[in-house]
């Protein structure tokens, strides 16, 4: 199996930039991150210029500075009107790590991950997580708006939303609430 390196067009990089960025929820990603070049290894890429839209599948994998996604599939779908590209991965799960200024690395996965660029929305589905150091956030969906900073996770008719937090982080959120 060889692994052939691509590197995404800028619209596409920024539609990823945008989509990797959101996930530095509680502290701010490393900075330097966003000034790489995202390069996708891939075993096989498809371009469909009709529909306007890369696919890249199986052993996917997208790195940027200290970001890194896993994926069985990515498609980047572009349109007409700049800045409406839609990137969706997907996997058994697909996965999503960044190391923040923090030094403390977030990560995501779900069987699908979409960023709809023009909505600034991510939206994990299917077995959603959303984990920073030891605290977690499960559910069927977890959909998170970035020029609203909101996030709303909701549960499936077999599960319901699950939120574990460290009591040292509860000590930390108390004081910003107060200010």
């Amino acid at each position: 199996m060889i692994l052939k390196r691509f590197t995404i067009t800028h619209s596409s990089k920024l539609a990823l930039s945008a989509s990797l960025l959101i996930f530095s929820w509680a502290t701010s990603a490393l900075e330097d991150d966003f000034n790489q070049q995202i390069i996708v290894d891939a075993d096989r890429q498809e371009v469909n210029i009709k529909e306007n839209r890369v696919t890249f599948y199986t052993n996917v994998v997208v790195t940027q500075g200290s970001i890194k996604m896993r994926a069985d599939e990515l498609s980047v779908i572009g349109s007409e009107e700049k800045g409406s590209e839609v990137m969706i991965a997907k996997g058994q799960p697909a996965t999503f790590y960044q190391m923040l200024d923090s030094g403390k690395p977030i990560e995501a996965e779900a069987n699908e991950v979409r960023y709809d660029l023009k909505t600034q929305t991510l939206t994990l589905s299917n077995n959603a997580q959303l984990k920073q150091e030891e605290s977690l956030v499960k559910g069927s969906m977890i959909k998170y708006s970035i020029d609203k900073q909101e996030m709303v996770a909701q549960g499936d008719e077999n599960s319901r939303v699950t939120t574990i937090f460290l009591p040292q982080q509860l000590n930390e959120i108390a004081p910003q609430e107060q200010q």
